[in-house]
């Protein structure tokens, strides 16, 4: 699940460029493990709750 602001800016995104909003997201996720391939660590800090909702 996206929070509503997200899912809005992705499915914008999908539409302007005629792709699905699965397609913006599978890019996106490839690309951030692309960035981070190796690392155990992520590069965020997230609180307890923002965690849970992944």
């Amino acid at each position: 699940m996206l929070p509503e602001n997200v899912h809005l800016q992705v499915q914008a995104l999908a539409d302007s460029n005629h792709v699905s909003s699965a397609w913006v997201i599978r890019m996106a996720v490839q690309r951030f493990l692309d960035e981070y391939q190796g690392q155990l660590e992520l590069p965020l800090h997230l609180s307890a709750r923002q965690g849970s909702d992944s």
